[in-house]
């Protein structure tokens, strides 16, 4: 088996991650195995697509001509690949769609979000995808911020212990599309990775920085690309108005299967709300003005 930490968990696999920071440890807190999936869940409220099965504790999932896929109880994930397929594509959805089921089955938050570390606090880039999270973290990087994690970041709060909600790194990875490395304009990015045979993006590696520690949230900027904008306007928004743009970016929300779930999210989300400075960026769509962004939100760190 193959050892990794990722997502704040131990993770013990069949499949080899180059995606995840190796690690030793005795006891697993998710296994990930190749086998057979069920081909269907059996018991509890089961909600049905056409192609996924989920109820408060399993989650099946099918990716057609690629894998199947059974992640359950926050600790155990299937994987039953197609015949010939590349291992690029199965991990990716190992690494996403699947790792959020096992958090949310955990009692964890996976937020749609990118984030720098800075004084021992985050600043986190939240928004839909396409909306630059990734390229403006980059292009932070290569003004001497420090990389936290890209694309998800794993909230937790414990209202008992924890005065803040904190956030933990997915791995040590950004995923970059070719022209965003163009845009870059610096030799800091490659096209050494590629996330998937078809896709023409790219993994940029951070193994020697990944920090594995769980940090309080201090900022978090939502972007909102917008074609009607001429200029890059940022407002800081009041609670009621930033929890619903935090809602927004629960990652992977039809996977909240039960109304506990909902109620821990909620309140998440409520303290984050007062707890972090919510701002909100609007922006042209024009991606080539990701220097620009960076520029003037570094200005608000």
């Amino acid at each position: 088996m193959y050892k990794y930490h990722g997502f704040g968990l131990s993770i013990a696999s069949e499949i080899e991650f180059p995606e995840l920071l190796p690690a030793d440890f005795a006891n697993a807190d998710v296994t990930i195995a190749l086998g057979k999936t069920p081909d269907k869940l059996e018991t509890g409220d089961i909600i049905t697509t056409a192609f996924s099965g989920i109820n408060s504790h399993e989650y099946l999932l099918n990716i057609k001509d690629t894998c199947r896929y059974y992640a359950s109880n926050g600790c155990s994930i299937i994987a039953e690949p197609d015949a010939g397929m590349d291992d690029h594509s199965i991990r990716l959805f190992l690494l996403g769609t699947i790792m959020a089921a096992i958090l949310y089955q955990r009692g964890n938050i996976p937020f749609h979000a990118s984030a720098i570390v800075k004084d021992g606090k985050l600043t986190l880039f939240a928004g839909d995808s396409g909306a630059g999270k990734s390229t403006l973290l980059a292009a932070l990087a290569t003004k001497g911020h420090t990389i936290f994690t890209d694309d998800i970041c794993v909230l937790q709060y414990n209202a008992s212990q924890d005065k803040d909600v904190l956030g933990t790194a997915s791995y040590p990875m950004i995923k970059l599309w070719e022209d965003a490395i163009g845009q870059l304009d610096s030799n800091k990015y490659t096209r050494d990775f590629k996330i998937r045979p078809q896709m023409t993006k790219y993994g940029q590696f951070f193994y020697e920085s990944f920090n594995t520690q769980s940090l309080p949230v201090d900022k978090i900027f939502v972007l909102s690309p917008q074609s009607s904008a001429k200029e890059i306007t940022i407002k800081k928004l009041d609670p009621i108005p930033a929890f619903k743009q935090l809602e927004k970016q629960a990652y992977k929300y039809e996977l909240i299967a039960h109304t506990q779930l909902r109620s821990m999210l909620f309140t998440v989300l409520s303290r984050l709300a007062i707890q972090a400075d919510v701002l909100e960026v609007i922006r042209p769509t024009d991606a080539s003005a990701v220097a620009t962004l960076a520029d003037a939100i570094e200005k608000l760190f």
